[in-house]
Formats: structure tokens, C-alpha cells, sequence
């Protein structure tokens, strides 16, 4: 093998992240029905084919009226009208109310052509035998209406022609009770991305196997499977391999067959033995970096086969970290997503935080609000060996390569992992 093979890369992160997202092409969209598109991608925009309301309704239980024939009704003075008929939720339209005359009308129900007004159920009195459903008798109105009153306009929500989702959404059950008021029972979105998860190391047990010295027990695994299901990435293999380059190299070639992206953790430092710095760059298109980020500065890269490949780190923090800065947003775009991070939050350093300039850090934090600002504390000591940190942690602060130190009280943007208070 040629000795300058392995020659890791030297970057820095936006560059890596711009290579990343230059091979993270959007995978060919799939149509799927209503029940299977929370949380996935709209892929194309949907215009409203029909308005919202489609036809002017009553927003509540009542009587639809003419306003002028209210104009004077007062609890000493009411005003009586005969009741023409009912048009109940369900109805079809019916036909014009003719003046000085009322209809019951439900909520939700078509209001009579001509009437400009529903007055409330509790605000008027039956008369005569006047009982919702069926004509006759007389009601009697305390108060006067105002056109419009309690009466939902047709289109009011969303025209026809208006476009109603922008792809590239994050599909939400409000947007799915949206496309079902639309009548669209099917939907493209982008495909779930096959991932196949491979950690190595000959020290890693599984949670469920009796310790013995020396040995560690895999946390990458499944810390990883749980951030890859959470942003719509389906794992179709996860596997623990040794540290054998030759074994590590097949593992790769097997996933590459059966995944849209391959991610190993563990092998690609500067030790003697890392099997992913060994044997991956024997495969062509994946590449040795080092990016100038902490934690995470030991990784690898590729696209082999139009596959993605991420090697990342072997410690819990620099998997956590360099997952949401550079796979992450890969997979999201993968999906079709225009939002690709996380939210961002602008807060306040409570401490003082030093970087190096021309590394661009990211700081584990809890986050607290005070004084009208959310300040950001160091979760715990940023070991990326450490796991209690990324556990507490709010948000991972941002640190850009242009910042050496931040002061107490100094701005920066974090990536929000979750709110205080939320599990």
C-alpha cells in the first residue's frame, strides 16, 4: 500500500461540512400514505387544490339571521323572528334565508345564503314550540349581530391556489390534519436512509455482558442507533468488530451492499493499531481528516460507491458532537429537509471559554434564563471521554475558528439539544 495513502487530510470544520453536504445528495422521493409521514420530508410543495373552509359555515351552535333585522334588539326591546328551518353540520346548502326570517344552524354547518350572521344558542330564547331541527315557531333575540358575526368565510384558512406547505418541511401532525382537510391521502417524502453502525475495538462488551478488566462496554452503539432513529435515519445493521483491519475492511464492504450511509466509531486516530485509519483507506473514495474541531478532530471520510461513509472518533463525546455537526445535517439532507441542524440559540457565556484560534469548539451546556437572556454553564468537564456531560447537557456552544475566548457575558449560538426542563 502506498505509504502516503493514509496521510490523513487537514481541514477545518466548515470545509469538512461543506464536503460533507456536497456529497449528501437527496435520495429519490417516495410517495407514502398519511399515517407514515410525520416527522419525514416534504419533498415537493403541495398547493391547496381546494379553499379552507371550502364553504362559508357557522362557528358555533345558533341562528342564522339577517344583521339589519337585529338592529334595536335589546333585553327590553328583543326582536322576533320566525324560524324557516335548520341546516344542520353534514347538510348541503340549502336554499336563500329570505328576510325577517331565521334558520338554526350547527357548528360546522353550511350558513343560508342571504344570512350574514349567527347569533349563539345561549344568547336567544324559542318561542312557540320553535325547536332546532324542524321549522316553525318563533325565537326571540336580545341583541343585536354584526355582519360576519360567528360565520367562517370560505377560504378563510387557505384559498385556492395558495401554497399550503413548502417542501423541505419537517412534516408535522398539524400538517398532516392540513393535508387531510385538503384531501391528500398520499404524500412524497424523502426515504428513511439505511445506516449501518459498526463500532470497533477488541475491549467493547455489550450492556448485558459480566465485566472483565480491561474491557469496556459499548455506549457508542446505541447512543448512536437512538440519534439516527430521532432524525429519520432507519439502522439497518449495528455490529461490533475488532480491532483487525482486515475484519473492519470487510465489515465496510458488507455495509456499503446493504446501506445508504456506513458509520464506524473507534480506529481512526493516531494509534499503531486503529483499524478504520488501517484498512478503510484501502477502499477508494474515503479519505483520513483531521478537521480542526474539538471534540472530534480524528475522522474519516467518503463516498464510496455514491454511499456516504463517516469514520468517526471512539470517544462518547467526539461521537455525539461530530454527529451533530457533520452527519446529522448530511442525513438530513439525504432525506430532503431544508432545515438541516438543529435550532439554534443565541445565549450567554457564564464562564469563561477558551478555544484556539482556527478551531472551531463545541462546549457541552446546560442552559438557564435570566435577566432576559439564556445563559449557557458548562455541563461538566469537556472530557470527550465522559458521558455525564453530554447526558446533562442543553445544547452544545459553538466556539467558531475565529474566536480565541469567550468572556462571562459574551454572545454565541449554540445547538439546541433539548430546553431545561424537558427530558
Amino acid at each position: 500500500m502506498d505509504p502516503t495513502a493514509a496521510a490523513p487530510e487537514a481541514l477545518g470544520y466548515e470545509a469538512a461540512r461543506a464536503r460533507v453536504l456536497e456529497a449528501a445528495r437527496p435520495l429519490p422521493e417516495e410517495e407514502e400514505p398519511l399515517d407514515r409521514v410525520r416527522g419525514r420530508a416534504l419533498r415537493r410543495a403541495v398547493i391547496a387544490e381546494q379553499a379552507l373552509p371550502p364553504f362559508r359555515n357557522s362557528s358555533m351552535d345558533g341562528a342564522a339571521v339577517h344583521s339589519p333585522d337585529l338592529a334595536g334588539a335589546a333585553t327590553d326591546a328583543p326582536v322576533e323572528l320566525p324560524v324557516a328551518g335548520t341546516v344542520a353540520a353534514g347538510d348541503p346548502p340549502g336554499g336563500a334565508l329570505a328576510p325577517g326570517t331565521c334558520a338554526w344552524n350547527t357548528t360546522g354547518a353550511p350558513v343560508p345564503e342571504g344570512a350574514d350572521a349567527v347569533v349563539p344558542v345561549e344568547d336567544i330564547v324559542a318561542l312557540d314550540g320553535a325547536v332546532p331541527g324542524r321549522p316553525g315557531g318563533r325565537v326571540r333575540f336580545f341583541t343585536g349581530a354584526a355582519p360576519g358575526q360567528n360565520v367562517r368565510a370560505a377560504g378563510a384558512d387557505i384559498r385556492v391556489g395558495e401554497v399550503a406547505l413548502e417542501a423541505g418541511r419537517d412534516l408535522s401532525a398539524h400538517d398532516i390534519a392540513l393535508l387531510a382537510a385538503l384531501g391528500i391521502a398520499h404524500v412524497p417524502v424523502g426515504p428513511r436512509p439505511r445506516v449501518a453502525v459498526i463500532a470497533t475495538g477488541d475491549e467493547l462488551l455489550s450492556p448485558n455482558e459480566p465485566a472483565r478488566p480491561g474491557a469496556l462496554r459499548d455506549s457508542n452503539s446505541p447512543l448512536l442507533c437512538a440519534l439516527l432513529e430521532e432524525c429519520g435515519a432507519r439502522v439497518v445493521s449495528s455490529e461490533r468488530i475488532g480491532d483487525d483491519p482486515g475484519l473492519v475492511v470487510a465489515g465496510i464492504e458488507r455495509a456499503l451492499e446493504a446501506a445508504d450511509v456506513v458509520i464506524t466509531m473507534g480506529g481512526v486516530s493516531a494509534g499503531a493499531f486503529d483499524p478504520v485509519k488501517l484498512g478503510a483507506v484501502r477502499i477508494p473514495g474515503i479519505r483520513l481528516w483531521r478537521v480542526a474541531m474539538k471534540p472530534g478532530r480524528p475522522q474519516a471520510f467518503g463516498a464510496p460507491r455514491g454511499r456516504l461513509f463517516f469514520g468517526l472518533p471512539g470517544n462518547p463525546g467526539s461521537v455525539a458532537c461530530v454527529f451533530e455537526a457533520l452527519v446529522r445535517p448530511a442525513l438530513r439532507r439525504l432525506q430532503g429537509f431544508s432545515d438541516l441542524d438543529r435550532p439554534r440559540l443565541r445565549v450567554r457565556s457564564g464562564r469563561v471559554v477558551e478555544s484556539r484560534l482556527g478551531r472551531t469548539d463545541f462546549v457541552r451546556v446546560v442552559l438557564a434564563w435570566r435577566d432576559g437572556a439564556w445563559w449557557a454553564e458548562e455541563a461538566g468537564a469537556q472530557v470527550s471521554g465522559h458521558l455525564t456531560p453530554q447526558s446533562r447537557a442543553h445544547a452544545l456552544l459553538i466556539v467558531p475558528e475565529g474566536t480565541a475566548r469567550l468572556a462571562p457575558g459574551d454572545e454565541a449560538d449554540t445547538l439546541l439539544l433539548r430546553l431545561p426542563g424537558t427530558a
